[in-house]
């Protein structure tokens, strides 16, 4: 079920609702200027994490990107953050609103939801690229000793004003690529980045119990999540979309070949300097939007013939 009130963002997106009869989600919508491009976010984000992303696609893909239950505007369901909830929501807009085989391009978490969707509901999808998202529970990059800091700190802060969130955000100790000391983010990112502010705002609106679910472990927020199962039953061409580990990229090396030994129809793009946020921030989305552009005219040729 669609909800009439829409929002405009810029010139290209509007925002919208879809009611997947479990919970409503909140989502962004491009014109239909060419075959549905999805766009998942991550964990802890929102669906503007991608809006200059998918700006730079309107112009060829009809774009949409959900906020995932419990993030953005989207509705909450306490107690139910496992990957397989975000699956099942998944699939339901997929289904609902997208109504066709969809290419899903899914950074970090949705990712993994990708993955599983991919190979639980093939029919959903006509290619997947995988934005540098562990293809494992082993050694899950959620509990490194400084991202499970970062997830801790972001549970007590998830719900509060933003006004609070941001100077705890500024302070917040993260790693810095090839040193041993974690040093405040301030100092590695600079006083004036506008993430301080748009994480804020993602932290302001997230549900705690989702992070609760990360907390609780990978074996529990990603039961089922098993790449010797999953990645052979993917039929559909997909993108392994790699970040540069020494710059906190996640999605391991070891992890990608098993991607492309599994994987039927497995490309790999390595974008080395670029960390695990890949499109996150504006100034990098047109390497990114480069790197996946061979692909995505691959699989619209492909579906042409």
């Amino acid at each position: 079920m669609h909800d009439l009130a829409e929002r405009r963002f810029g010139a290209d997106l509007t925002e919208r609702r879809f009611d997947t009869g479990e919970v409503v989600l909140n989502y962004a919508e491009g014109p239909a200027n060419g075959p549905p491009l999805v766009v998942l976010h991550g964990g802890a984000g929102r669906w503007q994490y991608s809006q200059t992303f998918l700006e730079a696609l309107t112009d060829a893909w009809h774009v949409l990107a959900p906020d995932f239950r419990g993030h953005g505007t989207s509705g909450r369901v306490p107690g139910a953050y496992r990957l397989r909830d975000y699956v099942r929501d998944t699939a339901a807009f997929l289904a609902g609103v997208v109504s066709e085989p969809a290419i899903v391009y899914g950074h970090s978490l949705g990712g993994e939801v990708g993955v599983m969707l991919a190979a639980q509901q093939p029919h959903l999808l006509r290619a997947l690229i995988v934005g540098d998202a562990p293809l494992s529970t082993h050694q899950h990059a959620t509990e490194a000793p400084a991202h499970r800091a970062q997830n801790e700190l972001w549970h007590r802060l998830a719900g509060r004003p933003a006004s609070e969130i941001e100077p705890a955000l500024r302070a917040m100790p993260i790693p810095v690529p090839g040193q041993a000391a974690l040093r405040p983010a301030e100092e590695v990112m600079g006083p004036s980045s506008p993430w301080y502010a748009h994480q804020a705002e993602s932290l302001h609106l997230l549900d705690p119990d989702m992070l609760a679910a990360v907390l609780a472990g990978p074996e529990a927020m990603l039961q089922g999540y098993d790449p010797e199962t999953l990645l052979p039953r993917i039929a559909c061409p997909v993108l392994l979309l790699q970040a540069d580990p020494a710059q906190g990229g996640v999605l391991r090396d070891d992890e990608v070949d098993l991607g492309l030994r599994l994987i039927p129809h497995a490309r790999h793009v390595r974008l080395d300097g670029l960390g695990h946020p890949l499109h996150g921030p504006p100034e990098q989305t047109p390497r990114v939007v480069a790197a996946i552009m061979p692909f995505l005219h691959r699989v619209r040729s492909a579906q042409q013939v």
